[in-house]
């Protein structure tokens, strides 16, 4: 399975941080992270996100991957029984491991890919530098298992439905599709971008879209006549031709003052379900007070509540927390400068402190 991040690393400068801003949660049930990943699915020619599944013979130390060539843009893991292990090295058509590895075992070749990306110029007006998704039809990684014509599913029996990816036990989702509604729909709506969920729909397995590829280990119900038994650990690997990613953290793009904001209002999100009774109450749009000369470039955009919300709040003072422009403008998609992030940041610890300390 991959990494929660993978292009953030022990190497990286940034890593501590991150990841401690990673472990802050927007709900109890911490499925709602402050920081949220960048979805994509478009990569350049020839360098798509790809997963291979081996298994070794005695004292194998490389993998033979067609048409395989390095890149330096590219991360490449190998699992060996789920444990994550670097390449010793990587040649046009091969991958090595380090070392020479016991037969029968399980080993998946991660391939990360090479985004497709949207670069600015660091202009004002072309300063956003952002992954880019295709416009294929999105499906969440599936396949038909064995039994799938004499499947059976009822709550008692639910506890018997296993799946494990690599040694690790997926969380099972109970998707209930709707009238009317499609299974893609229903698994968007129930699942979404949550990592490592699976569940089954008419005896066809769907996993979440950060597993596309990986081996799997199934357990279902089946009816044999009269009874009902239990299929144990059916190999299966689900996959999907359109599947929507967001496991890279992207330290390098540049984003624009917007979705600073939201990141600075999640903060905000958080500390109020934290430390005050009621937790967080967001006003809707409409109802948010702050006079700003380019509203009109804000609302109806995806982040106009939390940009709104936050720019109402005050100090004890009555004073407003972050600046505007000296006209009043906010300028939503115009891209944070070193110097303005720092001040925002201040001033939002200055905040936090006079209001929860």
């Amino acid at each position: 399975m991959t990494q929660r991040w993978i292009d953030v690393s022990p190497k990286h400068w940034f890593y501590r941080n991150v990841l401690e801003v990673d472990r802050l949660y927007l709900d109890h049930k911490k499925e709602n992270t402050v920081i949220q990943g960048k979805l994509y699915n478009k990569f350049i020619t020839g360098k798509s996100r790809t997963v291979h599944n081996f298994t070794t013979t005695e004292g194998q130390t490389s993998f033979k991957i067609k048409n395989y060539k390095p890149d330096s843009r590219e991360l490449v893991i190998i699992y060996i029984d789920g444990v994550p292990y670097p390449p010793s090295k990587l040649e046009s058509g091969i991958v090595h491991v380090g070392f020479p590895m016991a037969g029968g075992k399980e080993v998946s070749v991660y391939l990360s890919g090479v985004v497709d990306m949207k670069k600015g110029d660091h202009t004002p007006a072309n300063c956003q530098t952002y992954p880019l998704t295709d416009t294929c039809e999105l499906a969440y990684p599936s396949k038909k298992l064995e039994m799938a014509g004499r499947y059976v599913f009822s709550p008692y029996y639910s506890l018997n439905e296993i799946v494990v990816c690599m040694g690790k036990k997926l969380k099972r989702v109970n998707v209930m599709v709707a009238n009317g509604e499609s299974i893609q729909a229903a698994l968007t709506r129930t699942i979404g971008h949550k990592r490592d969920c699976f569940t089954i729909i008419q005896g066809t397995l769907y996993v979440s879209y950060n597993l596309n590829g990986f081996p799997l280990l199934v357990n279902y119900n089946y009816k044999s006549g009269a009874v009902i038994k239990n299929r144990q650990k059916e190999k299966v690997v689900a996959t999907s031709k359109c599947a929507m990613y967001n496991d890279r953290f992207f330290p390098e793009i540049t984003v624009p003052r917007a979705e600073f904001f939201v990141i600075l209002q999640r903060l905000r999100v958080n500390l109020y379900n934290k430390f005050t009774d009621r937790g967080y109450q967001p006003k809707v749009v409409a109802k948010t007070e702050r006079y700003l000369a380019d509203r009109n470039k804000i609302v109806g955009k995806w982040y106009d509540e939390d940009v709104l919300n936050i720019l109402d709040e005050k100090f004890n003072d009555g004073c407003y927390v972050f600046p505007l422009y000296e006209d009043d403008s906010f300028q939503p998609e115009v891209c944070v400068t070193r110097a303005e992030a720092v001040v925002y940041l201040h001033r939002f610890m200055e905040w936090a402190l006079e209001r929860f300390r």
